[in-house]
């Protein structure tokens, strides 16, 4: 038996994603788009973060916002 998530399994949910310009991070922001979620995109390359807003947007994603910033290195005014 396989299980098959619904579609709509994230729905009214909001999830941050931090590293989701490339990697796992990306992959995790467009799998949770898929089942309906918000996403918020965290990471340090502006272009690689719009690219896949864009993606998700192409794909009849909630549109994801996404905010530039670096976690190693950020402090608490960021």
């Amino acid at each position: 038996m396989h299980y098959q998530p619904q579609r709509h399994l994230l729905q009214d949910r909001i999830i941050l994603v931090t590293g989701a310009s490339d990697g796992i991070g990306r992959e995790a922001a467009l799998t949770y788009s898929r089942y309906s979620a918000s996403v918020i995109l965290v990471g340090r390359n502006e272009e690689k973060l719009r690219s896949v807003a864009h993606e998700i947007q192409q794909a009849g994603g909630i549109p994801a916002r996404w905010f530039t910033l670096d976690l190693l290195t950020c402090t608490p005014q960021e």
